[in-house]
């Protein structure tokens, strides 16, 4: 029979022990071979004292519902044992955590957790003799429960990732675990135009996988990879990334290496390895030349690469005019337009961008017409129409324009000064007009140009090789075979 005495030095005993583990195993020394042993038998550790605790809480509630007469002894012996196996638990998990490779903010709640369930176990027991009032010993055995179940969850969250526990939950327990859809939360995606591939995708790589061994506060082999400066500036006797060339790069040679060798990374002794999405993320990076600047949506991304993203919750990626936040043209604008004998259609079916097509006449081009348009016109064709030079000044107006149509007009493009701060043009065609090198400057003041139709113009071929040097990824068409 356990006694009062018993419990009273039985809490006492507890204490002084999960104290002295608390202050004698630094999460940051180094673990021994035999504490690496027995740290990996943490699984067993806890598991044991959770059901004898587990077999303490169903006597209680078959005692407090009359079911049982006589339980308390068998309670109290759940209670001893359940609160000394968890400091063997709590011993074990703690060189465990001393082989990195776990959140350090998740790994510090959950031993936190395991202190505070061994120690109630203990406080229970003596509860038992002290005041053993149904209300105070029902409620240590909830909060006792609940500190089991929350640090179970975490406990599972970094052995098999967040979310582990509550992922066939009732809704309403997720939320009370705080457990929103990891997939999408993973990874910051949600503004790839503002984003950079490091920070949204890699940075949270690192911080999961790595930093734990190679961040701010742990450098082994002297490779820190919790910043841009720290990656940047590492020295080592191999390139640490080689941008361009996954393949040279040590990184990524050791995240490939397969699962048990020796210089894998993350060490097998250590941690999980990185998951194949992981790896083909990283590889990605390095190939597009490991920029540390460069945005989601301005990087080239592989179809297998697009397929992960989505996985993480990666939507359409809507690039230049797409990605404004421009409101609906004024319909009574739109319809005031087509009265001047112009098309007006758009982009597509819920797009608030215009394509405007005048037709022969011209007079749909003026301010006026145009009225608040102006940011709505995309597209604009004013092919084989009586627009003259002076006229083009408006176009400067049109800060959307992406596609402009001058062909078959009798401009000389000396009013093409207008379109050299529109920053999303693309494509503008002046084909058959009275185009002369003198007005090429203009075309070569637009660096977002992707092609050009000079054909049937007064452009000399001398002309067109300096316009090609100043836009070089621009396609120059002059109707020649090049």
């Amino acid at each position: 029979m356990i006694s009062a005495r018993f419990a009273k030095w039985n809490l006492i005993g507890v204490s002084i022990a999960l104290t002295i583990l608390f202050l004698s195993i630094s999460p940051t020394a180094e673990a021994s071979e035999w504490q690496r042993f027995f740290a990996r038998l943490h699984p067993a550790y806890v598991h044991v004292p959770m059901g004898i605790l587990l077999f303490g809480l169903i006597l209680t509630i078959l005692k407090a519902l009359r079911w049982l007469k006589d339980g308390d002894n068998m309670i109290n012996i759940a209670l001893v044992v359940g609160s000394w196996g968890g400091l063997q638990a709590i011993a074990a998990g703690s060189w465990l955590g001393q082989l990195s490779g776990y959140p350090p903010d998740v790994l510090f709640l959950h031993k936190m957790l395991g202190y505070s369930v061994t120690l109630l176990s203990a406080v229970l027991v003596y509860v038992h003799f002290k005041s053993p009032k149904p209300a105070l010993v029902h409620g240590g055995w909830g909060i006792l429960m609940l500190a089991l179940v929350v640090g179970g969850d975490l406990g599972g969250s970094m052995t098999h990732g967040e979310g582990f526990v509550t992922e066939y939950a009732p809704a309403i327990a997720r939320d009370i675990l705080g457990h929103p859809d990891p997939m999408n939360e993973r990874f910051e995606l949600s503004t790839p135009t503002l984003t950079s591939v490091y920070d949204g995708i890699i940075a949270p790589i690192f911080s999961q996988k790595c930093t734990s061994c190679h961040g701010e506060d742990r450098d082994r082999n002297r490779l820190r990879l919790h910043s841009r400066e720290s990656i940047s500036n590492h020295k080592g006797d191999e390139p640490l990334i080689v941008e361009g060339h996954p393949e040279e790069s040590l990184l990524i040679t050791r995240i490939s290496l397969p699962e048990g060798h020796e210089d894998q990374m993350p060490p097998p002794l250590n941690a999980r390895p990185l998951s194949h999405a992981d790896v083909e993320l990283l590889i990605w990076w390095v190939a597009e030349g490991a920029s540390f600047d460069a945005l989601i949506a301005d990087v080239a991304i592989p179809p297998h690469i697009v397929t992960i993203l989505e996985a993480y919750g990666l939507s359409e990626i809507r690039r230049g005019i797409f990605a404004l936040d421009v409101s609906l043209p004024d319909s009574n604008a739109v319809a005031a337009l087509r009265l001047t004998g112009a098309s007006v259609d758009p982009l597509t079916s819920d797009s608030p961008f215009l394509s405007v097509r005048c037709g022969s006449n011209a007079k749909c081009f003026s301010g006026d017409e145009l009225g608040t348009l102006g940011p709505h016109i995309a597209w604009l064709d004013l092919s084989a129409s009586t627009v003259s030079d002076s006229d083009l000044a408006v176009l400067g107006e049109l800060p959307h324009m992406t596609r402009l149509d001058l062909s078959g007009t009798g401009i000389d493009g000396a009013g093409l000064s207008s379109i050299t701060d529109l920053e999303f043009l693309e494509y503008v065609n002046l084909y058959d007009t009275r185009m002369s090198d003198d007005a090429l400057e203009h075309l070569a003041a637009v660096p977002t140009l992707t092609a050009v139709y000079l054909w049937q113009t007064a452009v000399t071929p001398e002309g067109v090789l300096e316009l090609r040097n100043a836009i070089p990824e621009a396609r120059i068409n002059t109707g020649e075979t090049n």
